[in-house]
């Protein structure tokens, strides 16, 4: 279950826990909603990934990203008891229709 660090009428921030458990692997999400929560200022996802990979892992990333091909130097892996809590966060920055929002002001 991920941990709620901020909530009040304009923010929410969740940090999810990685698969593996380990306490330095987190991923915090931030909604920030203004206009009464019809409007988004900003949705950020911010990892965190304490510790290093081996080096052979990293010069081999390294090498691929010179040679113009896609590397990876961390995975975090959402937790499936996690999906639902996530999706519903990222639904709530979800944009409102603009027909929906006619006569706000």
């Amino acid at each position: 279950m991920p941990d709620k660090i901020f909530e009040d009428d304009t923010m929410l921030v969740k940090r999810f826990p990685c698969a593996c458990l380990y306490p330095g692997h987190i991923l915090d999400v931030s909604v920030e909603l203004a206009d009464e929560e019809k409007r988004l200022v900003e949705c950020t996802l911010y990892l965190y990934m304490d510790g290093k990979s081996p080096l052979k892992y990293r010069l081999k990333q390294i090498w691929k990203l010179l040679r113009g091909e896609e590397g990876c130097l961390a995975d975090f892996l959402l937790r499936p008891e996690d999906i639902g809590e996530m999706i519903e966060l990222l639904k709530r920055a979800e944009p409102i229709p603009a027909s929906s929002t006619e006569g706000v002001k």
